[in-house]
């Protein structure tokens, strides 16, 4: 696949901010965040950087259609993973400071102005509310909750940064071509570099996750797994105690897997059938529960494929 790049909406030379957003066949959801991004209350000015990685179900044709009322730049490459993506998006990009976005998550009409006007000083990396949602048609009406607190350092699903500190850590690592980790290992060389951390409440944004459906199970284990493998990667690059904490790397862990999933019990046709029947049933709480150790048993078998081809 060659690379395309189009440029849509006002022709402006230069822009306050980049709003950057990489996307993997998601192309219902992604105009919907488009939408939110068109209704931005602000004084400045700012363009879209939309990276198309490679997807297959027509992402980039669909972009072409639009009109959007800001600067756009729509580039499609070949399917590298998401910091391949960020890497191509940021390349391109014009604006001093880049505010990454995931391409599932709806912003607030406050969104860019509170992220550039949250930038007082140079040396700061923003972090703006995650707040989860299944409802993908009113994003908004939903409340933050206990669970959407997040520690991260540097997480790329509503962040920003002056563009120079990105590139003077050297951008993204590619080698982390597949799902997860490859953020918070940035986050580590940017900490190294003296960044400093800040909230910006104001920034909300909505990050569309379907609802629970025993039909993605597969889907979920795939991810999961794809994480193992890149939980590896990430702690052979930084093998320090916090990394060796984040990923859940040790024996005692692995262990811990070996345990709750004696029997192999995870991986039988019989469990996905009781789960449907959970499912049906509507116990909502103990679907979700038995879900989570099903995943979590597909990331440690990632971490363990991962130990075994190195």
């Amino acid at each position: 696949m060659e690379n395309s790049i189009a440029r849509l909406g006002p022709g402006l030379d230069q822009v306050d901010a980049s709003v950057l957003i990489p996307t993997y066949n998601r192309k219902e959801i992604l105009r919907k965040v488009l939408s939110g991004l068109f209704k931005q209350e602000t004084q400045y000015s700012f363009e879209i950087v939309i990276v198309d990685d490679g997807s297959t179900d027509g992402t980039f044709e669909s972009l072409l259609d639009l009109d959007p009322p800001v600067a756009m730049q729509v580039i499609r490459i070949e399917h590298k993973g998401p910091s391949g993506a960020r890497n191509a998006g940021l390349k391109i990009s014009r604006g001093e400071l880049v505010i990454f976005v995931d391409s599932d998550l709806y912003p607030c009409p406050e969104f860019v102005e509170a992220h550039i006007k949250a930038h007082t000083a140079d040396n700061l990396i923003g972090h703006g509310p995650v707040i989860h949602t299944d409802d993908l048609e009113n994003p908004t009406d939903a409340e933050k909750k206990i669970t959407d607190i997040a520690r991260a350092f540097f997480a790329t699903g509503n962040a920003s940064i002056y563009r120079r500190h990105l590139f003077e850590a050297g951008l993204f690592d590619e080698d982390f071509n597949e799902y997860g980790w490859e953020d918070l290992e940035f986050g580590l060389r940017l900490r190294k570099r003296g960044l400093k951390k800040i909230e910006v409440p104001e920034a909300k944004g909505y990050h569309y996750k379907p609802k629970l459906v025993v039909a993605d199970l597969h889907k979920w284990k795939q991810r999961e797994r794809e994480r193992g493998h890149t939980a590896v990667l990430y702690y052979r690059k930084h093998p320090v105690y916090r990394v060796r904490l984040q990923t859940m790397i040790s024996p005692f862990w692995l262990g811990v897997d070996r345990l709750i999933s004696l029997g192999g019990w995870t991986e039988k046709p019989a469990t996905e059938e009781y789960l449907k029947k959970v499912e049906k049933q509507g116990r909502h709480l103990w679907l979700r529960f038995l879900v989570r150790l099903i995943t979590l048993h597909s990331y440690f078998e990632g971490i363990r494929e991962a130990q075994r081809e190195n």
